[in-house]
């Protein structure tokens, strides 16, 4: 009997192995390589379109045991440039953090869709990896106009999130409408990995989970 699928068993080891990446395909096609060495008879694939939902491409899917894992995932940089191995990293200020947390809870509101449409869902998953230090943290002020987004440590995600109606247009251009989740979701985040003793050395991941 196959085990269960654990993509966290999968992120353990992959940071025992890659402490940083160079961009968000680097950290998708290493995932997604890590999953492949944990379960040689799943069958991994990168950026699918499901028939179902063909304006939709999502960042990893698995299938195993007949059963429908779909990964959506976020790599957030500041700035940071370092050597690591005989690699040498120089990772972007990503910035516009109220965008990246908004896209966060929109990967977890994509992951909900396919439940009922996709056959076989099993559960998704939502990966965020991050060296900005503003998305495990709580924002500043609590009046902050992203504040229904934030995915700061031990916030619980539920309902319809929007802007605060002062936001301006700029930020939320592209981005207009609310984001709706079905379920219940509190937000962790782990340590990933310390490159070197240096600002924005410190890496750390949340894995949030899409059931049934």
């Amino acid at each position: 009997m196959e085990e269960d699928f654990d993509l966290e068993k999968c992120l353990i080891a992959l940071r025992k192995k890659s402490s940083v990446f160079h961009s968000e395909a680097d950290f998708q096609f290493a995932l997604a390589w890590e999953i492949q060495l944990a379960y040689p008879n799943a069958v991994v694939h990168l950026e699918y379109c499901p028939k179902a939902m063909p304006n939709m491409h999502i960042a990893i899917v698995v299938f195993y045991g007949e059963k429908f894992y779909p990964i959506e995932l976020k790599y957030k940089t500041a700035n940071l440039d370092v050597d690591s191995g005989s690699e040498t990293f120089h990772l972007k200020n990503h910035g516009a953090q109220d965008i990246g947390k908004y896209d966060c809870m929109l990967d977890i509101q994509r992951i909900e869709s396919m439940r009922g449409v996709i056959p076989n869902f099993e559960k998704g998953y939502a990966v965020w990896l991050t060296n900005d230090s503003s998305y495990w943290k709580a924002p500043s002020k609590a009046s902050a106009f992203y504040r229904e987004f934030s995915v700061h440590e031990g916030s619980v995600k539920r309902g319809v999130m929007c802007w605060d109606e002062e936001t301006g247009e700029g930020t939320t251009k592209g981005r207009t409408e609310s984001i709706v989740l079905r379920g219940t979701y509190s937000i962790n985040w782990k340590p990933y990995s310390i490159i070197e003793a240096k600002r924005y050395g410190a890496f750390y991941y949340a894995l949030v989970e899409v059931n049934q």
